[in-house]
């Protein structure tokens, strides 16, 4: 049976079904948002946040992962979706729209975890909207998604294992996105083996300095040959409309060498404008580094993203970050990595996901090493 919900009261719908309904039927269709939350001052510390749904799974999820560089504490929880579709609340997590694009609030309520907050992001700086990003294999669509990135900083409350800490806009600065359409879930017993990607090297890095912000999503399958590049610059709210587009980016970057998995240590972006002129951004990775798959990213202990879970379940558990022989399993679904960055003169932060895959020619410092037996 096809229920109505708040949303259906107003002029917003955009196929012929209610809004508990989307206008496919594939199992992978999603709605999400992805907040990183990182303290500037120490530079050791991230804290991200997710929230998705799958109305074709009956599926509303979400997850906190909060890192100090020495150990990470993640919360996971999900419900079935209807007949609640038009509230981001999943047991102790919920995301409230306090002015769109402007003010969010962000709360975990107490749970076993010890991991709690009640946080506001703002932002003055427009939102970035990527390009719509369109993929195929085995003859069936797998990506066909968008998304917009927004910049902007936190306060509030924030308890984990280190106590209760207060954030400040000044200490604490934030990017958040909110994605909607088919992306791959997770594969299932009996499907059909994956296909490798054709990209070999990923970065999706939003970026913000005093003046202005600056995201890219990059997606290689060697250097100078992108199969999806998304990259824009974010001015204040009424700003001029006047930014010359992005044409091309270059990279240069240096790793850890002999880290336990693949760890950035800098580099240098060169974005390419239309008029010909260049914008060189020097990045230095911070300590601060949120590992994704403490979120479900890749599957963790059974819990994969966009499957069902149940009417309520909730997880959590705490890593130890210093313990060289599990790190790679931690990080090798990809990270909120804080970096600083500098641009004439100015400095800011931000935080970079970043992927290197066997048959990328550049990087292979940064390459995972082949492990057996290891998830």
């Amino acid at each position: 049976m096809v229920r109505l919900s708040p949303p259906d009261e107003y002029f917003t719908h955009q196929v012929a079904y209610p809004h508990a309904m989307v206008g496919s039927s594939d199992p992978s269709w999603r709605e999400r948002y992805w907040i990183s939350l990182q303290d500037i001052a120490a530079k050791d510390t991230v804290l991200s946040v997710g929230l998705g749904q799958y109305p074709n799974q009956d599926v509303q999820e979400g997850f906190a992962v909060l890192s100090d560089g020495r150990t990470q504490t993640n919360v996971r929880v999900a419900r079935a979706l209807s007949p609640r579709n038009d509230v981001m609340h999943i047991g102790p997590l919920r995301v409230e729209v306090v002015k769109p694009f402007e003010e969010l609030r962000l709360i975990l309520d107490d749970n076993p975890s010890g991991l709690a907050f009640d946080i506001t992001w703002s932002s003055r700086l427009e939102p970035v909207l990527e390009g719509r990003h369109f993929e195929v294999s085995r003859t069936r669509v797998t990506h066909d998604a968008i998304r917009y990135v927004q910049l902007g900083r936190a306060s509030g409350t924030l308890t984990g294992p280190g106590g209760e800490r207060t954030l400040t806009p000044e200490t604490w600065w934030g990017e958040r996105d909110h994605s909607w359409g088919t992306r791959p879930l997770p594969r299932a017993q009996g499907a059909p083996p994956g296909a490798r990607p054709e990209w070999t090297m990923l970065m999706f890095c939003p970026l913000q300095l005093p003046e202005f912000g600056l995201h890219f999503y990059l997606k290689e399958a060697e250097p100078g040959r992108p199969l999806h590049l998304s990259a824009g610059i974010s001015r204040p709210f009424g700003a001029p409309d006047e930014e010359e587009m992005i044409v091309g980016l270059d990279h240069d970057l240096r790793w850890v060498e002999g880290a336990a998995a693949p760890t950035l240590e800098g580099g240098r972006i060169t974005l390419s404008l239309g008029s010909g002129r260049k914008l060189d951004f020097d990045l230095t990775a911070q300590v601060g580094r949120a590992h994704l798959r403490g979120g479900g990213y890749e599957g963790w202990n059974g819990w994969y993203q966009g499957h069902w879970k149940g009417d309520d379940s909730l997880e959590h558990e705490t890593w130890d970050l210093t313990d060289r022989d599990q790190f790679y399993r931690y990080a090798k679904a990809g990270s909120d990595h804080l970096v600083e960055v500098r641009h004439e003169g100015q400095v800011g932060y931000g935080i970079m996901e970043y992927m290197v895959l066997p048959g990328y020619p550049r990087y292979q410092e940064a390459i995972p090493p082949r492990r057996e037996g290891r998830a």
